[in-house]
């Protein structure tokens, strides 16, 4: 009879368990969504990237209007600005960073990688808004 009875409950709960999975597949689409939204992949940011400008009352050390920075395959970069080097892309757990390292080695810098929509940025400055953003074209040497 015990036996009968520690059946009848976990039928119980199994019924129980079932009437939930809706909502929990619905919270893992919503996480997945998220989690895929803020996804940045090396292929993803490999290209050029053009920085966004705009007069900030909080400047400093800032390049140039019409800089240009140009993320390889090979982990490469160059900028007139940053200069040549390689890169690296790091994940953290709410950010990805892109770290510039001079061809020296001696100067290593860290900016993070955002994804707005289907563009990338690659932000400088959170304060003043300042920013590459990447183009839609290809690189050409």
């Amino acid at each position: 009879m015990q036996f009968n009875n520690d059946h009848q409950y976990n039928v119980g709960l199994r019924v129980k368990k079932t009437k939930n999975w809706p909502f929990l597949f619905i919270v893992f689409l919503v996480v997945l969504a998220i989690v895929y939204s803020r996804l940045i992949t090396h292929s993803m940011i490999i290209g050029k990237y053009y920085f966004k400008y705009h007069e900030c009352t909080a400047m400093g050390d800032l390049p140039n209007r019409d800089d240009m920075l140009t993320l390889l395959d090979e982990n490469k970069y160059r900028s007139p600005y940053w200069g040549n080097g390689e890169y690296r892309i790091e994940y953290e757990f709410f950010r990805t960073v892109l770290v510039l390292s001079n061809s020296g080695g001696t100067v290593s810098n860290e900016l993070e990688i955002n994804k707005v929509g289907n563009k990338i940025n690659i932000v400088l400055d959170d304060t003043c808004g300042f920013f590459y953003e990447k183009a839609d074209w290809k690189i050409s040497d």
